[in-house]
Parts: C-alpha cells; sequence; structure tokens
C-alpha cells in the first residue's frame, strides 16, 4: 500500500507569516496537534506543532554568563526567538522531513517510529499534496483485508520456523525444538525469560497456515535444581 491511499488530502496549513495567536487558535479548531507551514507556492517551509507552542509557556532560564563561550551562540539565538517571536516562521521547527505519496506505508512507519514525530508531509514537484499521520497508519492497519491463509505441510511449517528462528540473533543460540502435526506448531526447550517465551510464542503464531502453537517452553529459573538440566 502507498502513502497516496492513506495520506489525509485536505489539510489545514499556516503561512509563516500568520501570527502565533492566530496558529494556536487553527490548532484548536481542526482538533490538530501540527500544523505545515507552506509558502506561496505551496511548498513546506517548516512544521509548527504544539510542543513548539508549550515551550514559550515555560518560564525562560536567565543564560549565565558562561554559557556564551561554550554554547553554540546560534542555538542560543534561535532559543530565544521560540520563546519570544511573535510569528509562525520565528517558532516553527524548520527542519522538516518530508515523504513522497508513491512510497510504501512501511517507509512512513520507519521514518515516525525512528524520528518520534507525529505527521509527515507528503510532497510532491516540490508542493504539499497531504499528510500521514501515525493514525492514518493505525487506520490502515484496522481496514486491512486479512488475508487467507495459505495451505502449507506440516514440514513446511516447521521449516518456516526454523528459518525465522535462525534469523533473529538474540535466538540463534538457542536449542528450540519444533515440530508440527495437522498444522499445529509445537515449541520445546528452555528459554531465559518470560519475554522471551512470549516471542517465541508470537513468532510462531504469525506463520501463514499455523492453525496453533502449543508451547511446551520452560524458563529456566522456574526449573527446579533436580531437574537434572
Amino acid at each position: 500500500m502507498k502513502i497516496s491511499e492513506i495520506m489525509t488530502r485536505n489539510v489545514v496549513t499556516v503561512r509563516p507569516t500568520a501570527s502565533i495567536r492566530d496558529a494556536a487558535r487553527a490548532l484548536v479548531e481542526h482538533a490538530v496537534s501540527g500544523l505545515p507551514v507552506v509558502d506561496e507556492r505551496g511548498g513546506v517551509v517548516g512544521v509548527l506543532s504544539e510542543g513548539d507552542l508549550i515551550v514559550r509557556q515555560k518560564p525562560r532560564e536567565r543564560t549565565p554568563w558562561w554559557r556564551v563561550f561554550f554554547d553554540d551562540g546560534e542555538r542560543l539565538a534561535r532559543e530565544y526567538q521560540k520563546a519570544e517571536g511573535t510569528t509562525v516562521a520565528e517558532v516553527m521547527t524548520r527542519s522538516v522531513i518530508s515523504i513522497a505519496p508513491d512510497m510504501p506505508i512501511e517507509s512512513a512507519a520507519v521514518i515516525l517510529d525512528e524520528r518520534r514525530i507525529r505527521r509527515l508531509p507528503v510532497v510532491a514537484d516540490g508542493r504539499l499534496v497531504g499528510i500521514v499521520s501515525r493514525g492514518d497508519l493505525v487506520k490502515a492497519l484496522a481496514a486491512a483485508t486479512p488475508a487467507e491463509p495459505g495451505l502449507r505441510s506440516d514440514a513446511q511449517l516447521v521449516e518456516e520456523m526454523r528459518a525465522r528462528l535462525a534469523r533473529e540473533r538474540w535466538v540463534a543460540s538457542r536449542g528450540i525444538v519444533v515440530q508440527a502435526q495437522d498444522g499445529v506448531l509445537t515449541l520445546l526447550g528452555l528459554v531465559e525469560s518470560e519475554a522471551e517465551k512470549a516471542a517465541f510464542e508470537t513468532m510462531a503464531r504469525a506463520i501463514e497456515g499455523v492453525k496453533g502453537v502449543q508451547s511446551r517452553l520452560l524458563v529456566k529459573t522456574e526449573v527446579p535444581y533436580h531437574y537434572g538440566l
């Protein structure tokens, strides 16, 4: 699925010359947490978020004289401008990460997660054409039609499970035994923690064609000493 299929096309935007008060009203009236800032050509020049405005509510700390010699002067000037500015251009976040409409939604998910941001402007030919948010990705997941489980033999299910185990570095050294009968996977072996046990079970359930999972995994700390292991 591509970004163009899930993005919001009617985007509420704000101009760099708009006042902070007008921008705050737009956030409240449209119930959004951020606004793309666009110029007269429709190009994205920044993003104004609730965070940019909340910073203004904090009392400014007086900068000790000696910090001038160690801190980046440009950064200090920018902090002052964000705290005292009266227009969107003075307060907005200028470094904008955008995405193209023909990119897969997985790309947006990676960026949103790694950058810890809530939304991405969608840009085509230098102009804003939409916006994609975490909520849009959740809606796409909710609307997705589950694929029909394919028919796979028990041997194929075991092979797939072993392949998945081999791909994960954190389980490469574990002696997990995998068996299958009538589409039900059985897992046997010792694991380090309940978290690992749950992760193995999740891995097995995620395999297409698996009808059920029987976990006989034991957490090492729960195995009696006299068990002989």
